[in-house]
């Protein structure tokens, strides 16, 4: 009875390190195919483009001729690049126009 009790706690102990280890490598692999141009976040949320990469760090620039360095393992994920907004189509219900609802312009 003893054991049972013990294999019940063990279990879901098991399952638990088990998809820890399965996340940190797939996070270890990611980190590992990092590559000039890719956008990256840091772990601190951080958002930029790969620029250089050496053995264990990282270059991103976060602005246009703003440069910082991360170590490889400070990358949290990457991302995908966000859409041109002059692409993007614009709900209605989000565009502000100088008229009101029944067509007359509003006063400034």
């Amino acid at each position: 009875m003893d054991s049972l009790i013990l294999l019940l706690l063990l279990v879901p102990l098991l399952l638990i390190a088990f998809r820890g280890s399965k996340q940190r490598k797939a996070v270890a692999q990611m980190q590992a195919e990092i590559a000039p141009g890719r956008e990256v976040m840091t772990a601190s949320g951080q958002f930029g483009v790969v620029t250089q990469v050496t053995d264990d760090r990282v270059e991103i620039e976060v602005a246009p001729g703003v440069s910082t360095w991360w170590l490889r393992q400070a990358i949290a994920r990457t991302v995908e690049p966000v859409a041109d907004p002059e692409d993007a189509e614009v709900a209605d219900e989000h565009v502000v126009t100088d008229e009101r609802p029944d067509g007359t312009p509003r006063s400034s």
